[in-house]
C-alpha cells in the first residue's frame, strides 16, 4: 500500500467500506488538498485493517515453511527404539560426523541397527573396533 496522508475533513465516504464519516480523519495517497478529491479516501478502521494484514503477511513471509515431516522417510532405527530422551545417559558423543555413502551401504547399516536395536553410531563404533582388532592381528595386511 502507498504511503497515506491524513486529512481533516468534515465529511467523506470511505472508498473501501463505503461508510460515511463526519468530522473525522480521512486517509488518502494524495499529497495535498488539490489532489485529495482525485484520489481514494479511507477511514481509520480500513487503514488499520490493511496495516494489520500487511504485518501478518510480513510475519508469514519471514517464517520458514518447513512443511510436514516425510513420514515414509523416518528411519526404522528411530521408530524401533522409541526412547525418551530424558532417560538416555550421557554418551560423550558431541562431535558431528557426516559423509555421503551408497544407497546399498546405508540400507545395510539400517538393517543391522534395526536387528540389533541400536543407533547407527553404535554400529559404526563397533565396526571401527573390529577393524582395529583385525589390523592389530594382521599388521602387514592392507585392507
Amino acid at each position: 500500500m502507498n504511503k497515506l496522508t491524513s486529512f481533516s475533513k468534515v465529511n467523506f465516504t470511505c472508498d473501501s467500506c463505503r461508510r460515511e464519516f463526519y468530522q473525522t480523519i480521512a486517509y488518502s495517497v494524495a499529497r495535498d488538498w488539490e489532489e485529495f478529491e482525485e484520489n481514494y479516501t479511507y477511514c481509520g478502521d480500513c487503514v488499520e485493517g490493511e496495516e494489520r494484514k500487511a504485518e501478518e503477511e510480513s510475519k508469514v513471509k519471514k517464517s520458514k515453511k518447513w512443511g510436514s515431516a516425510p513420514i515414509n522417510e523416518i528411519s526404522e532405527n528411530t521408530q524401533s527404539l522409541n526412547l525418551d530422551k530424558r532417560s538416555l545417559r550421557k554418551t560423550g558423543r558431541v562431535h558431528l560426523f557426516a559423509t555421503r555413502v551408497k544407497k546399498e551401504w546405508i540400507e545395510k547399516l539400517k538393517a543391522i541397527a534395526y536387528e540389533e536395536r541400536k543407533h547407527y553410531n553404535e554400529i559404526l563404533e563397533k565396526a571401527l573396533e573390529s577393524y582395529e582388532k583385525e589390523r592389530k592381528s594382521h599388521p602387514k595386511k592392507t585392507f
